[in-house]
């Protein structure tokens, strides 16, 4: 079997347009609010979901623009709905794209907002403001030139300040094996750590679909060990773990993925496949250019690597990513065999 795209968010991708809010399933609509500052990655999906009480219930709150919130409000409409009927807000990962009209939401319908308790321990700790700073100090011990660390820290912070003016903090945990509180519906959480420490996927039960955030896209291969501050819990290497969680997404037997960015797609074995088989080419790649370039800062190896949208197209949090990406793979390199 292929990938098998939805064919309406897909000719919108490949024609670099907005597609329109669209019911991907009965009592699921998919809705794409714009990225700003973002060259490739163009929308995020905000997924409304209804329950058999005629409640709504929202996945991953996109940027907090207020065009945005005018997006959202739209579709509210459309669906013949209001922010009021919501009663639960799940978001799959920290980042501001999954989160940031969180607060919006919450203070018009008084619903709560829920994370992976990871993501929780990262949020409450200020951990937004937190990965700016660390990406500072970690992009100097990487190598980065001083004008490419100015450009970056200059990019980031602008950003910052233009999509999340307002910090967002959860009101309750997840946990994995957790069912969302959605009346009439089985969703069950899957903490998938890779993306960030508390990334998590959301497969219902009934549907078999799963909603897999940025842990898995179709159209991209997402970015390993993005977290905020770490529970310090263990150190387990981003890319082992991130192995492990599509190890177990593939044992699921899901008929349709919606994920985080691009277009939902039936395929859920093919794209893992593809997914990991990429990130173990990546990892090949990093040890040749390392073998070839003995003493070669980071930041020198990941100028090297064939990035997708090419190394001159990497451009703000991207490059960033890409770099980050790179001192992964050689940290993963460095680990002591397993018996798996």
């Amino acid at each position: 079997m292929t990938i098998e795209p939805n064919h309406t968010q897909f000719e919108a991708w490949t024609g670099k347009h907005l597609p329109d809010v669209l019911q991907v399933q009965d009592g699921v609509w998919a809705v794409p609010l714009p990225m700003e500052h973002e060259n490739y990655v163009r929308h995020t999906f905000t997924y409304l979901i209804l329950d058999d009480e005629d409640g709504l219930h929202v996945i991953d709150p996109g940027w907090g623009f207020e065009d945005n919130r005018v997006r959202l409000k739209s579709a509210f409409g459309q669906i013949r709905r209001g922010i009021e009927d919501v009663r639960s807000i799940v978001s799959t990962h920290l980042h501001p794209d999954h989160t940031g009209l969180a607060p919006y939401i919450r203070s018009r319908s008084g619903a709560r907002l829920l994370v992976h308790h990871e993501e929780a321990t990262a949020m409450n700790s200020g951990a937004s403001p937190g990965i700016l700073v660390d990406f500072s100090r970690k992009l100097r011990e990487w190598g980065a030139p001083l004008p490419e660390r100015i450009k970056l820290y200059t990019s980031l912070s602008r950003q910052r300040r233009f999509a999340s003016p307002e910090v967002v903090h959860p009101d309750d945990v997840l946990s994995d094996g957790d069912w969302l509180p959605i009346p009439g519906r089985r969703i069950r959480v899957l903490h998938t750590p890779g993306h960030t420490e508390g990334s998590i996927c959301l497969f219902d039960e009934d549907t078999r679909s799963i909603f897999t955030g940025d842990t898995l896209l179709p159209m991209i291969h997402p970015g390993i060990g993005l977290g905020g501050a770490s529970s310090g819990q263990d150190r387990t290497s981003p890319l082992a773990a991130y192995f492990a969680s599509l190890g177990r997404l593939e044992q699921l037997d899901a008929a349709m993925v919606h994920p985080g960015h691009g277009y939902s797609f039936r395929g859920l074995q093919e794209r893992i496949e593809e997914t990991a088989g990429h990130h173990r080419r990546r990892s090949d790649e990093v040890r040749s250019l390392v073998a070839q370039h003995p003493g070669a800062r980071v930041w020198q190896v990941a100028e090297r690597v064939h990035w997708t949208a090419g190394w001159d197209r990497l451009v703000g949090f991207m490059r960033l990513s890409a770099v980050a990406q790179t001192a992964m793979h050689i940290d993963y390199l460095t680990l002591p065999p397993t018996d798996s």
